[in-house]
This record gives structure tokens, sequence and C-alpha cells, in this order.
């Protein structure tokens, strides 16, 4: 299985956050294992996106030091190698974690120690980083984001996302930080179509994305749906995370059967495993039950997540073989 869309802030395991926010004497509203979940992970009336993002904070208060990133971005490798995900690109925002003093550097490279450990401990995985700047954010912490995957790419970043509020932050506002990207041979993907309708994927794409996070208001355009077949751009679509968030009112209306049929290159990503309560054999499951996906369409989507993935020819056609084989040994059992 490969995930190209899980975001390490929403993915901590509980019991870390509240080890951590001992540790640091950080508040937390309790610090019961089990309560913490309650405030932690996504409930079932959620009312909106602000809803869901506001719990991404207690995870964020405690990731402030190398030591707590380390750990946890080691941690987040193994729990995804132990659910049998193959290949990963974990999403890392730096300036989202220099609150207490640390560089955008510092915050990188803690990171990478922790990739390094977990695949050290882990059986099977790859994993890389993807480096996140933010709609809204200071230009100069962008910018620095985007320097320090210059910095440290192909040793553990692979690529830089963009993702916050494209309603209030148009895409036309960062066509400068598109063209720096393009022009230091950065991959990129953004998050948009989210809050923000068809326009805002037609957009990136013209600034040069591959890869769209979410996509899912492209339906409203059957020219833009065209456009993203014939272009081969790769969805990262999160099920769950779509109708926990209320992009989407229901799993039943949720559009990546219609892309899939299509012949767009739709993947399938946890976003945040632990906001979300979720992994990538429950993303699946869900799909099954509701959207009529079959374990060949899964495959399928698991090869466009290969072709879409920020990583060389050659590692890609040895992640294919893998993937080849761990599929049909599990599906053979």
């Amino acid at each position: 299985m490969i995930d190209l869309h899980v975001h390490l802030d929403g993915s901590i395991r509980p019991q870390t956050l509240v080890e951590l926010a001992r540790e640091q004497d950080a508040h937390l509203p309790t610090y019961d294992i089990n309560r913490i979940k309650d405030y932690l992970v996504v409930s079932a009336d959620c009312n909106n996106i602000d809803d869901y993002l506001k719990r991404f904070d207690l995870s964020l208060a405690v990731l402030q030091s190398r030591k707590p990133i380390r750990r946890v971005v080691s941690e987040l490798v193994r729990d995804l190698d132990h659910q049998g995900v193959i290949y990963a690109e974990i999403r890392l925002m730096p300036q989202s974690h220099i609150l207490r003093g640390m560089t955008q550097k510092q915050v990188v490279e803690a990171a990478l120690e922790g990739l390094k450990q977990g695949m050290e401990y882990s059986r099977h995985i790859k994993a890389n980083l993807v480096l996140c700047t933010m709609r809204g954010a200071d230009e100069k912490d962008n910018f620095a984001t985007i320097v320090e995957a210059a910095n440290h790419m192909g040793r553990g970043v692979v690529g830089v996302d963009m993702l916050g509020d494209e309603y209030t932050y148009r895409n036309d506002m960062y066509a400068g930080q598109f063209q720096l990207l393009r022009e230091e041979h950065i991959p990129f993907t953004v998050h948009a179509g989210v809050m923000v309708g068809a326009e805002s994927i037609r957009q990136v794409v013209e600034y040069g994305a591959k890869r769209i996070g979410h996509g899912i208001r492209a339906t409203e355009d059957e020219s833009l749906m065209q456009l993203l077949k014939e272009q081969g751009i790769i969805l990262e679509m999160c099920p769950s995370s779509n109708v926990q968030s209320r992009s989407v009112q229901n799993i039943e209306s949720h559009p990546i059967k219609k892309f899939f049929d299509m012949g767009i290159k739709v993947t399938v990503g946890t976003d945040d495993m632990t906001i979300c309560d979720t992994n990538l054999k429950k993303e699946y499951a869900l799909i099954k039950e509701h959207l009529g996906f079959t374990d060949e369409d899964i495959y399928q989507m698991n090869q466009y997540a290969i072709e879409g993935a920020f990583i060389s020819g050659y590692e890609k056609r040895r992640l294919s073989q893998r993937l080849k084989e761990s599929f049909f040994d599990e599906n053979a059992n």
C-alpha cells in the first residue's frame, strides 16, 4: 500500500501526546489516555472544517523541540510499516514547529532523524518528507521552507505542498512561490478544490502542479475533469477526512469513484490517521463497501500513487514490483 497524503501532526499516537505533555508540563484538557481521544479524534457531530482543524492544536503544542519531533516521526513510520504501507510521503510544516525557538532547519533535521530511525526499526517501508508552506503565512516563513526543501532534496525530502485557506488566500497570490519551485526543480503538490471550486484546481495545474491534494470540487467543471485526465494529474483523495471535515456530505456522495471511472488518476490517503481514526485498510474497506470499488481498482490506485510519487524512475520500478508481490500475497491469504 502507498500513502502519498499523511500529515505528521494529525497522526500522533494519543499515548505519545499525553506522555510528551507530561514531560513538557504542557496543558491538555485531560491526561487520561482514553479520554484524550475525545478531544483529538474528530467526532461524528463535527460541524465544519474549522472544528476539524482545531484538533491539531494539541499535537502542535508538544512538537516544538527536536526530541519530540524525532520521536513522533519515527513512531509514525513504524505505525505505517506495521499496517502494511510500503511507501509513504509524510507531510511536515516546519514553520508550525518554531514557536519555542527552533529554526526550520532544525525542525527538518529532527524529522529526518526520526525518519531514518523509523525505517531502521521497520520491516519494509520507505518513507520521505514533503514540506508544507501555508497560505496566509508570512512569506519569509514560506520562503524558508522552500530553502530547506532545496537543501535537503533527495536526502529524505522529496517535495513541497501548499495548504491552508484557499478561499481567503487565492492561488494567484502565490505565483512567485510556484515559479520558485519550478526554477529549483522541486516537485510540488497543492491542497486545492476543497473550500473553493474548480477554478482553484485549474489555477494550480496551470502553475505546474502534477498532484492535487483532495481536488474533490473538480466535478463542478467537466472541462477541468477532462484536463486532469489528459494531463495525468494525480489526485490525492482522503475519503474519511473529506466526510469528517464536511467537505462532502457523506461517503456515498464522495466523488472519488466518478474520477476513477472517468480515467482520472486518483489515489487514497489517510490525511490524519489519529484525528480521523483511520488507516489505509480502513479507507479501502470504506470505499469498497459504499462506493463499489474492487480489489483490482485499489491495486490500480496504488499504481497511480507510485506514478505520482516524488521519487526516481528506478525507485518507482522497484516499488511497483514490491506492490505487486505484497498485493497478491495479501489477497491470496
